[in-house]
């Protein structure tokens, strides 16, 4: 189920990543709501102050009054231009040269006949720089009589608010470091011990009890981890006490059953009516096979918790000997067994284990084919791994029995009765086996059809 998601870290850098996007998206749109906003707006507004100024000035002083302004004001870092040519202004042509640093287009021009102010913020066609101006006409009469131009190259605008830009990264550089931090924080006291409270879970969940979390904070994962770890406790204490009834119920009960069936023997051959001793023998010989698997399963739990020894196997050459094995039984019930295996497979395991595997399969698919039915075994390769596949054409498994077939002491009435002499423990060892051997096991069936039952093993050194 977890694989059909994103891990929760790559989702933690997307959010980090996310936020860090959003925060520099937002000084950037700070940064331009200064510039544009504020700062251009003030500086426009500055130049209509000194445009007005201008045109009042040309309206009530003279001549030589009216420069000493202009001087006055170009001395402070702007620039006039006053165009009063009656033909320059009747006739359609540039209102200012462009030695001048600026050109008042046609589109400004028509305005400025209007009697309106023209703002100014552009290029320039012939200096490059952006230029800042406001323009103001005036008017005589419903005529235009002059034009007088107050204007800034935007250079020194943007050197003014350059000042300004290393504030700002500042700001961003500690606002990223800020949320680094707590992202790491949130992922080092967090994500992090949640991560590894799942994975403990899951190892415990299979078996391995013994599994504990490290508690590296103190906070409320930190308690839930203390919780979890007592708990685990708890299970590892009673999973210790029932393996310790099982092996010691088993080994008692060993003694007991070795009497029953030596003296069922004995009468068996002895009695003449030899009905009641044979079911007895049969019965006896029953509880021997659930004793001796019950001890089989305890020592299978015992060795997960240590790491068996194995070797490396040719895996044809073990499930060949398995089959040969069982043949006597197949051969009773007139059943083809086929064989289609890969020579060349080679995995690391356990040679008794992963033969007590494949008959325990065998035996299942022989008990459960009617006389003259088919079995196939064939093994394979797909791509590192080795596959074992197992079909009958047997009776088949129900569906609502397949999840459950490998727990202990689970049996379908419907695909496997007591006739059969099931015990409901073998397909458990087989599934502790596998695992055991870094496998996996499915079973796949159909009512009357048969039952596949498909192993994978991780190859040898791949």
């Amino acid at each position: 189920m977890r694989n059909r998601y994103l891990p929760v870290r790559t989702k933690f850098w997307i959010l980090f990543a996310a936020l860090s996007f959003a925060g520099l998206g937002i000084i950037v749109s700070v940064t331009l709501y200064l510039y544009d906003g504020l700062y251009l707006k003030s500086e426009t507004e500055q130049l209509e102050e000194h445009a007005q100024a201008l045109k009042e000035a040309y309206e009530q002083y003279t001549d030589e009054e009216f420069n000493i302004l202009v001087d006055w004001i170009s001395d402070s870092s702007l620039e006039v231009a006053v165009s009063d040519d009656p033909m320059t202004l009747g006739a359609a042509l540039p209102l200012f040269e462009p030695e001048q640093h600026l050109i008042i287009n046609e589109q400004e021009r028509e305005q400025l006949l209007r009697g309106e102010t023209v703002g100014i913020h552009r290029e320039h066609a012939f200096v490059d720089t952006h230029l800042l101006g406001v323009a103001k006409p005036i008017l005589e009469a419903g005529e235009l009589t002059a034009v007088i131009l107050v204007y800034k190259p935007v250079s020194e605008i943007n050197q003014a608010f350059l000042e300004v830009l290393p504030i700002l990264a500042i700001t961003a550089i500690a606002g990223f470091v800020m949320l680094f931090l707590v992202k790491r924080n949130i992922q080092k006291n967090y994500i992090d011990p949640v991560l590894n409270l799942e994975e403990a879970a899951e190892k415990v969940a299979n078996g391995q009890y013994g599994t504990r979390v490290v508690i590296g904070t103190e906070n409320e994962v930190a308690d839930l981890g203390r919780s979890f770890n007592h708990l685990a406790d708890s299970i590892e204490k009673e999973d210790s006490k029932k393996r310790h009834f099982l092996q010691n119920i088993s080994h008692e009960l060993r003694t007991p059953l070795s009497y029953i069936k030596g003296y069922s023997e004995v009468l068996a051959s002895t009695e003449q009516d030899s009905e009641v001793p044979t079911i007895i023998l049969h019965e006896a010989n029953r509880m021997q096979r659930l004793v001796d698997q019950i001890i089989d399963l305890t020592k299978l739990e015992e060795s997960s918790r240590i790491t068996m020894e194995k070797t490396p196997l040719a895996l044809a050459e073990v499930i060949v000997s398995a089959v040969e094995t069982t043949a006597v039984k197949s051969k009773n019930k007139k059943q083809k067994v086929e064989l289609n295996v890969d020579e060349s497979i080679l995995i690391s395991g356990n040679e008794d284990r992963l033969m007590q595997v494949f008959i325990n399969l065998l035996d299942n698919a022989i008990a459960y084919t009617d006389e003259g039915g088919h079995i196939n075994v064939k093994s394979s390769r797909v791509k590192k791994q080795a596959v074992i596949e197992l079909a009958d054409n047997g009776k088949g498994i129900p569906e609502e029995d397949l999840p459950y077939i490998t727990e202990r002491f689970y049996r379908g009435e419907k695909g496997r009765t007591r006739a059969k002499g099931g015990l409901g423990i073998g397909l458990s060892i087989v599934k502790q086996i596998v695992e055991l051997h870094d496998g996996t096991m499915m079973f796949t069936s159909s009512l009357g059809q048969g039952t596949t039952v498909e192993i994978r093993f991780p190859l040898y050194n791949e």
